[in-house]
């Protein structure tokens, strides 16, 4: 798999994407795939684990820089354009994998889960449109 790139910097929603503020359960940079957990918080999303691979969402933004830390209040992007990747394939799927990261390549190796955030819009956006069943095992 090839992770899909992005500079955290450029990261940002696109002005009509449905974005939420939550509060961040572990340090996450702008760019990241997060899950809400049960204790109302968001984290790195992960492929590892059903409820791990579930993101809800990107993280877009805070008060400040491109790196939180756990506690502090971030803005994610639930729905809509997300800009500021680059080379992704437009209209393939856009699925998580390890630690906050995307690919367009679902993972396939055995204990994974595969959840599709959303679709490349073009090589540069990430459109979120999360799965809403559950996780496929492999």
């Amino acid at each position: 798999m090839a992770t899909i790139t992005y500079t955290a910097a450029d990261v940002d929603a696109a002005p009509n994407a449905t974005v939420v503020r939550g509060k961040l359960g572990e340090a996450a940079t702008t760019g990241d795939a997060l899950y809400l957990n049960s204790d109302g918080r968001f984290y790195k999303a992960d492929s590892a684990a059903a409820a791990t691979a579930k993101a809800r969402g990107i993280l877009v933004g805070g008060q400040q820089g491109t790196s939180y830390p756990a506690g502090m209040d971030v803005d994610v992007c639930v729905y809509g354009r997300v800009l500021g990747y680059s080379g992704m394939t437009p209209g393939g799927s856009v699925f998580v994998t390890s630690a906050g990261a995307l690919d367009q390549t679902a993972p396939a190796a055995v204990g994974t889960f595969t959840w599709e955030l959303g679709w490349a819009f073009s090589p540069t956006v990430v459109f979120v449109a999360p799965q809403n069943n559950e996780p496929t095992a492999n």
